[in-house]
């Protein structure tokens, strides 16, 4: 991912991990993913995958099937705050992957809407493991925000 990141932010995008990669990283794989997801430009991390990596597409992936990759890029935008990004480096390369907040926002959209076990069990482990580090006056305001103030309340230890 470093290395893709390295490409596409020459042709000035930036890919950012999201949905079950994002949770796989932060739980250190407790919730493992078995593709990347990666929000940005479609056409030019496709372009790079392909062409620079050898990755073929197949369906809404990208494939590399000698190392058993897949890479899926379900949007074009981050559906959260751009602050809130996570920035990791990895051999002196940097990765992007979304703010714990914002995908426990999404975890919790998807615990409410899709009564989705996984992904309510997903939330409660973010907010219980990072506790000490969320920002709990952003990620309540966008709960609101977005309707999912009563399930967050639900997995949260502290008053909201």
């Amino acid at each position: 991912m470093s290395l893709l990141t390295r490409e596409t932010e020459l042709k000035n995008t930036k890919p950012i991990v999201v949905g079950g990669s994002a949770v796989d990283f932060y739980t250190n794989g407790v919730f493992q993913s078995y593709d990347i997801d990666l929000v940005g430009s479609r056409k030019i991390i496709g372009d790079i995958l392909e062409n620079t990596f050898g990755f073929k597409r197949s369906g809404r992936h990208w494939i590399d099937e000698q190392i058993g990759i897949f890479i899926e890029v379900p949007g074009d935008s981050l559906a959260g705050s751009k602050d809130k990004i996570t920035t990791m480096t990895v051999e002196g390369l940097k990765l992007y992957i979304i703010g714990i907040e914002d995908l426990i926002i999404d975890r919790l959209a998807a615990c409410q809407e899709w009564k989705s076990d996984t992904d309510c069990k997903q939330a409660h482990y973010l907010i219980r493991y990072y506790q000490s580090r969320i920002d709990f006056e952003y990620l309540s305001k966008k709960a609101k925000q977005e309707g999912l103030l009563t399930v967050l309340k639900k997995f949260t230890p502290r008053k909201i």
